[in-house]
């Protein structure tokens, strides 16, 4: 009769080969998939902090300059300067994730960074659009402020269903009803807002993800 060396774990993967048990074959395949997913995967500390530093000093500059409805022009400028960084890291972070990855997950990567691009790209356009055909500069501050704002929080949430990560899903979620409250309020009012619980959101966000995953 053969005795079972029941100190063998059952996980072990032989020199050479994989294990022989099934139980332990579906566990390695599961965890190589998991570990896949981790790696391809957005750094949501990277992105939330980009986010959440360019809202909140950039919505405080907005605040803090505004004359009336309307900051300052260099308030502005600030602000876009802010945006663009935050959009930049987020693309090419992604973009970068996916790298040396082929199949799906290099497409999917690959394709969530040029979106951010195509999106504030088309934003542009329509705010552009908009001037022309007369829009003035109250309906312009709440236009621009709600689409941009809306667009991070839809992709956000695109993220966070594409890698399963529900974090970034719900944080995008309280960005995009942060802002469309925000319009409500009209601006300067907006402008804080969007500092305090826009900005303040992502990096409260983000402690709170990063101390989750330690205590994990």
């Amino acid at each position: 009769m053969t005795v079972m060396d029941v100190s063998k774990d059952p996980h072990d993967v032989p020199e050479g080969g994989l294990p022989d048990d099934p139980a332990a074959l579906l566990a390695l395949i599961a965890a190589e998939r998991e570990r896949t997913r981790r790696r391809t995967a957005p750094s949501f500390a990277l992105i939330g902090s980009a986010w959440g530093v360019a809202w909140l000093a950039g919505y405080l500059t907005l605040f803090l300059t505004a004359d009336g409805p309307v900051p300052a022009d260099w308030a502005f400028g600030v602000f876009s300067a802010l945006l663009v960084v935050a959009v930049v890291i987020t693309a090419v972070h992604t973009t970068r994730r996916a790298a040396g990855i082929r199949g799906d997950s290099a497409t999917v990567g690959a394709m969530y960074g040029i979106t951010w691009f195509v999106a504030f790209l088309a934003a542009g356009l329509l705010f552009a659009g908009a001037v022309r055909a007369g829009a003035g500069d109250a309906v312009m501050a709440v236009l621009t402020n709600g689409v941009s704002c809306i667009i991070v929080g839809l992709l956000y949430m695109a993220g966070g269903a594409l890698w399963r990560e529900w974090p970034m899903f719900g944080l995008g979620a309280w960005v995009a009803l942060v802002a469309g409250a925000a319009a409500l309020l009209g601006t300067p009012a907006a402008y804080l807002v969007m500092a305090v619980a826009g900005g303040g959101g992502f990096l409260v966000a983000v402690l709170v993800d990063l101390a989750r995953r330690r205590s994990a």
